[in-house]
């Protein structure tokens, strides 16, 4: 079971929404299952003839104490630059997995209970406790909205850590009910497109949120640089828009001329803005903590520089590679990934193996981008490396504590391969054996998972094995089919290749249908 918490100012906009056909007309047999007094059917809005329903008198029996207590429940208006505070209207969704035995409303109503409790929302017996009511709409999930305004005393109500407090009911049900065990809070997540930016994404035919987009854009340019200013331009290569941030000039000691260092960043996609025409912005940190600048340098910081390829100077992060050098990075880049599948395999569960993992995804990073051509699912870049950058974070930090030398190699074979740009316009096969050994690497790290009983982020690296290993099985095909790869003489034209546009894919016409119904871009 998955719940997921959100705060709000309008609970009529909320009450309305989940009552209603919903966005795309998803939402079917709407009913109140629960209610704070225990009655149900009497709050349950009365359905007019042409299946609307009239929710007035179950938003003011909800609103009440907060129109006593004189709690606006009208979104504020906030001065520019200023942060809006959080709202007095608590929205909670309970989903199960398709999975799962269908549940009555009574356990529904159990389950919500036991939720508003542990949350202290309204606890069991305190006729103080908050108004709140369940609405079902799906065999699979359930909506809780509730005003965070006491009924008798009028005070605000301040959930403390409802998002840990919302995990431990869905394992608590999950036990109770027979439901699919989920894993436990672990604070490794990141936060995911809100509903509004995947309707924005549904709208502009996109299949992914701009967010979703710019996170694994900045992973790949994060591993083709290694300072801030390379990091930039590799952005900028890769389609994005970027707005440094500086801080205070200082004086170089050596030269004693003034700079200002560059302390953040923020980032845009392409064509998504505001309802003014502006871009809309993104910081590092808000993608991904370790996408942080700070957090960056620790990373760039934590490895060996790569040998230069073709002579390259330090301060560029582009090269022109030879033939032989690619070669030598492909072969580098496999051996590693070898080596490490074996240090996993060998038994290694601490910090080492955790700094091994978040190496990993430095290596997807560049495998995807130098087999992009050969890559035409995107199964590699998108499919397999959202799940395993998933499956990288450690529970509660940023970065792993140490890194072991096996993490450090091979986080330096990554920028090494990552410098070479691609495997060439006949590098299928050189493209199916970097897949296949960071397959073998990813199917390690889910053991290493299971092993640590993190069973969210094993089964995301499993799901991303097997990404990697249907690419593999692809690229093989088309190598067979269309002809040796690297050390044959065959020759064709030389061609441009097609370069996709900038920002994220359009969806095709099946998953835009499929988007649509489900209301959400992906």
């Amino acid at each position: 079971m998955i719940a997921k918490i959100s705060r709000g100012w309008r609970a009529e906009g909320l009450i309305r929404y989940l009552m209603g056909p919903g966005r795309f007309n998803e939402h079917t047999g709407q009913r109140v299952v629960a209610t704070w007094d225990g009655a149900p059917e009497t709050h349950q809005p009365a359905q007019a003839a042409d299946g609307s329903f009239d929710v007035r008198a179950l938003v003011d029996d909800l609103s009440a104490p907060a129109v006593g207590a004189g709690v606006g429940l009208r979104e504020p208006v906030v001065e520019q630059g200023k942060r809006m505070r959080q709202g007095p209207v608590w929205h909670c969704s309970l989903r199960n997995s398709p999975e799962d035995p269908v549940l009555s409303d009574e356990q529904w109503a159990r389950v919500v209970e036991d939720l508003l409790d542990r949350t202290g929302i309204a606890q069991r017996g305190d006729p103080d406790g908050c108004r709140w009511v369940a609405i079902r709409h799906d065999d699979d999930h359930v909506h809780v909205a509730a005003v965070l305004v006491r009924q008798e005393s009028g005070k605000r109500v301040y959930p403390y850590r409802d998002f840990v407090r919302a995990r431990e009911t869905c394992q608590a049900a999950e036990a109770e009910l027979g439901l699919a065990a989920t894993a436990g809070a672990d604070r490794s997540s990141v936060t995911g497109p809100s509903q509004a930016e995947q309707e924005k994404a549904a709208r502009r035919e996109l299949d992914e949120s701009s967010r979703e987009w710019l996170r694994r854009t900045a992973r790949v340019a994060a591993v083709q640089a290694r300072d801030p200013e390379a990091f930039v331009a590799a952005l900028g290569e890769l389609g994005v828009l970027v707005r440094p941030r500086y801080g205070p000039p200082e004086q170089d000691p050596e030269s004693g001329e003034q700079h200002a260092p560059m302390v953040g960043y923020s980032v845009a996609a392409p064509g998504d803005v505001t309802r003014a025409g502006q871009p809309v912005w993104f910081s590092g940190r808000t993608l991904a903590r370790d996408l942080s600048l700070p957090n960056l340098v620790l990373r760039w910081d934590s490895a060996p520089a790569p040998v230069p390829v073709s002579g390259a100077a330090e301060e560029t992060h582009r090269a022109t590679v030879s033939p032989r050098e690619r070669a030598a990075a492909i072969d580098d880049a496999v051996s590693t990934m070898e080596h490490a599948t074996a240090t996993l395999a060998a038994g290694e569960t601490g910090a080492s193996a955790d700094g091994v993992a978040h190496a990993a995804g430095d290596m997807l990073a560049a495998v995807g981008a130098v087999t992009g051509r050969q890559d035409q699912g995107e199964r590699v870049r998108r499919d397999a490396g959202n799940d395993l950058d998933r499956a990288t974070r450690v529970p509660g930090q940023v970065l792993p504590s140490r890194w072991s030398p096996v993490a450090k190699a091979l986080r330096q074979s990554a920028w090494r391969l990552a410098a070479t740009r691609t495997v060439s316009r006949h590098g299928a096969g050189d493209g199916a054996r970097l897949v296949l050994a960071l397959a073998a690497l990813v199917a390690e790290i889910a053991a290493l998972r299971e092993t640590q009983a993190r069973l969210a982020q094993a089964q995301a690296a499993q799901r991303s094995c097997t990404a990697l290993r249907s690419s593999a099985q692809a690229t093989s095909a088309r190598t067979t089919s269309n002809g040796p790869g690297r050390g044959q003489t065959k020759t064709t034209r030389r061609q441009r290749p097609q370069q996709p546009p900038p920002g994220p894919a359009r969806a095709p016409q099946a998953r835009r249908q499929e988007n649509q119904t489900r209301g959400r871009g992906r």
